[in-house]
C-alpha cells in the first residue's frame, strides 16, 4: 500500500514561456479607502494587505516576460448584475459600476495599459469572458493567481482554471477578502481540491529562476 496521503498537496513548477499571472479585481471600490466597499462600512484591511505582495509579483513577472492579466468585476445596473446584487444590497445604489473610478484598477498595484484586461460580471473570470482565449494565446500552462476575494472570485476562477486543464497556483499573501475568517478555509479548499497554494517568497523565487 502506498504511503502517499490521499489529499497530499500538489506542487507545480512554473514553466518558462508557459506561465501567466492573473490578478483578480484589484479595483478601487475594493481596495481604496475612498472606494464603495470602505465607504459602505466594509472592513477592507484584509483586502488591502494584497497590495504590496501583488506589486512585487507584478514587478518580478515583468522582469521575466511573464504576461500579466488583470480582471475587473462590474456591471451597468441591477439588470446585468444578476443575483449577486441581492446578496450585496449595499451595491444597489453604486459601486463596481462600469466606467466609474471605483471600477478601475487601483494605482498602487502596477498595472499598465499594454497588459491584458478581462471584464467580468460574475465570480469566475472565465464565465462568458475571453480569459481562456487570452491564456491559450499566451501558451499558458501554469497560472499564478492573486487578488480578491479569496473565498469568492479567486476561488471560483482558480477552480475554473483547473476545469480547463490549466495548473492554478494561488499566492496566499496576495489574496484577501472582506471576511478574514473565511480566508484560511478557502485557501485550504483550494490547496486540497483544485490547485496549489504557495507563499509569496516561494513564488518570487521561482519567478526569478525562470
Amino acid at each position: 500500500m502506498s504511503e502517499r496521503k490521499p489529499f497530499e498537496k500538489t506542487k507545480w513548477e512554473l514553466i518558462p514561456g508557459a506561465t501567466a499571472l492573473v490578478v483578480i479585481d484589484p479595483q478601487n471600490d475594493f481596495l481604496d479607502p475612498d472606494g464603495w466597499y470602505a465607504q459602505s462600512g466594509v472592513d477592507i484591511s484584509h483586502m488591502r494587505r494584497t497590495i504590496e505582495p501583488t506589486k512585487k509579483l507584478v514587478e518580478e513577472a515583468r522582469l521575466r516576460d511573464v504576461p500579466i492579466v488583470w480582471t475587473r468585476h462590474g456591471f451597468h445596473d441591477e439588470r446585468d448584475a444578476g443575483v449577486f446584487l441581492r446578496l450585496r444590497p449595499f451595491l444597489k445604489e453604486g459601486g463596481l459600476r462600469i466606467n466609474s473610478w471605483g471600477y478601475e484598477i487601483h494605482d498602487e498595484v502596477g498595472a499598465r495599459p499594454d497588459d491584458w484586461y478581462v471584464e467580468k460580471n460574475r465570480l469566475s473570470a472565465f464565465y462568458n469572458t475571453n480569459l481562456e482565449l487570452i491564456l491559450r494565446s499566451l501558451s499558458a500552462e501554469t497560472v499564478l493567481f492573486a487578488g480578491v476575494l479569496t473565498n469568492q472570485c479567486v476561488a471560483a476562477t482558480s477552480k475554473d482554471a483547473n476545469f480547463r486543464d490549466f495548473k492554478p497556483i494561488v499566492v496566499e499573501e496576495a489574496t484577501g477578502t472582506t471576511l478574514p475568517h473565511l480566508h484560511d478555509p478557502a485557501i485550504e479548499m483550494i490547496s486540497v481540491g483544485w490547485g496549489e497554494v504557495r507563499g509569496l517568497e516561494a513564488a518570487l523565487s521561482e519567478l526569478q529562476a525562470l
